[in-house]
């Protein structure tokens, strides 16, 4: 298993030293996600028609936390990027395990960054949102979103390694229409997302079991998406 860890890791940091560029511009877009969803949060408690904006916002801005720019996802339309790289890791050969571990890590890797800079600077630069949440309830705030961001984006990835590109795109297209849709009826049903999270966040601190739990939720789905990578790799055509 330690040479598996280390193989995924080694796959990781090629991965990361090709796309040093883009990372730059992602933790950009990160950190105007972080001014813009924070200035929507922060104004809810006094203007409630941002929650509806909010709430199709938010959780989008959360979603992107499992990510950073690079080549292979500018690309996986027109070349079928991801593809190529199964391709070319199946030539070499890497066990599927590598791989899924490997892009399971890139995961984890790009929340952690990514979500310390998004939520970070929403605390650190809108006072609104320090007015209504202190440091604990913040970070209980924090962990329930980083908890949806990773079940959402376990199923990402298990679909980004599981069918081609264009199919990837129809297939993210879909989920998207989905959950906004679902997002739409909870708020007009009298449900609103942004707004709950924060009451729960408040109510409850950094101890709040529903924020664990959805954290716990979102690390469990990691592993799932693992699991069903190894089985689905091997299978999956690459002619």
């Amino acid at each position: 298993m330690d040479r598996i860890w280390n193989h995924a890791w080694r796959i990781v940091g090629r991965e990361l030293k090709i796309d040093r560029y883009y990372l730059i511009a992602s933790t950009l877009f990160i950190a105007y996600m972080a001014f813009f969803s924070g200035l929507m949060v922060s104004m809810i408690s006094e203007e409630p028609r941002f929650s509806l904006v909010a709430d199709l916002f938010f959780w989008a801005v959360a979603s992107m936390t499992g990510y950073y720019f690079s080549r292979r996802m500018m690309k996986f339309i027109a070349e079928d990027s991801y593809t190529q790289m199964l391709a070319y890791y199946r030539v070499l050969p890497i066990s599927p395990k590598v791989i899924a571990l490997a892009r399971c890590q890139q995961l984890a890797l790009a929340t952690v960054f990514n979500g310390i800079l998004l939520f970070g600077l929403m605390y650190v630069l809108h006072s609104g949102i320090r007015e209504q949440l202190n440091p604990g309830a913040f970070v209980a705030f924090a962990l329930l979103w980083t908890g949806f961001g990773l079940i959402s984006n376990s199923a990402y990835i298990v679909l980004e390694l599981s069918v081609r590109g264009k199919a990837y795109f129809w297939y993210s297209l879909v989920l998207v229409i989905a959950l906004t849709l679902l997002v739409l009826i909870l708020h007009f049903s009298g449900v609103h997302i942004v707004e709950g999270t924060m009451r729960i966040s408040k109510e409850h601190g950094v101890f709040s079991p529903i924020a664990w739990s959805f954290f716990a939720a979102g690390v469990l789905s990691i592993y799932v998406s693992y699991r069903a990578l190894v089985i689905k790799l091997p299978k999956r055509n690459l002619a």
